[in-house]
């Protein structure tokens, strides 16, 4: 229960980034596209960054819908530890098969600039090994018992140990990068992103 706490806190900053991103316009797009197009070895070899950027918002937004879900079954006033067992086991399949999913697409697509390797590499890392996490966690879930007096420690035992910083140092370069920045205002799942997750949010905040 903590990584996924953690994990929502990671993904919660890339939302907002994009949602940073999705919002602002980005400058000096038209000299970005100049110093692309003056390297047509270094093009052929990245991928497109509109592909690319909304491959990574495809694939993150289905963790964060699911954590939301999980976050209000577990903070309401009278705990149902049935309903939460059957969240958390909805959040682990979906969200398990997304992030390995999108660490197949990522791998497939490249990264978006020699500059963006190194997030590119740690992102396809991140969804990879989150994704196995997931598919392992769904199996611990299946095996306890919401009827036992000890299931909330027996789930907060899960994923203990998570460290998610080396992420959210790449979510941090990612909002930074100016052609990236440029790429999450035009891929639609970027902004189809943004525009969820704050609704989501205002309602699980009740307003």
């Amino acid at each position: 229960m903590k990584q996924r706490i953690a994990l929502f806190s990671v993904l919660a900053g890339a939302v907002l980034a994009v949602s940073a991103c999705s919002s602002t316009p980005a400058a000096n797009t038209t000299t970005t596209g100049s110093a692309t197009s003056a390297s047509p070895a270094a093009s052929a070899k990245n991928s497109d960054p509109i592909a690319w950027t909304g491959a990574f918002c495809e694939g993150v937004s289905p963790t964060l819908e699911g954590l939301v879900e999980v976050l209000k079954v577990a903070f309401q006033a009278v705990p149902d530890p049935a309903a939460q067992k059957d969240a958390l086991m909805k959040f682990a399949t979906t969200s398990g098969d997304s992030m390995t999913a999108t660490a197949k697409k990522l791998g497939e697509l490249g990264p978006p600039s020699a500059e963006a390797k190194a997030l590119h590499d740690e992102l396809v890392k991140f969804f990879t090994d989150n994704g196995k996490t997931l598919a392992k966690t769904k199996e611990d879930l299946a095996k306890l018992d919401p009827a036992a007096p000890d299931f909330t420690d027996q789930v907060g035992k899960l994923g203990d140990g998570a460290d998610q910083t080396a992420l959210q140092a790449q979510i941090k370069k990612l909002s930074e990068d100016p052609a990236l920045k440029d790429a999450f205002t035009k891929a639609p799942q970027c902004v189809e992103m943004s525009t969820k997750m704050k609704e989501l949010g205002t309602d699980l905040l009740g307003k």
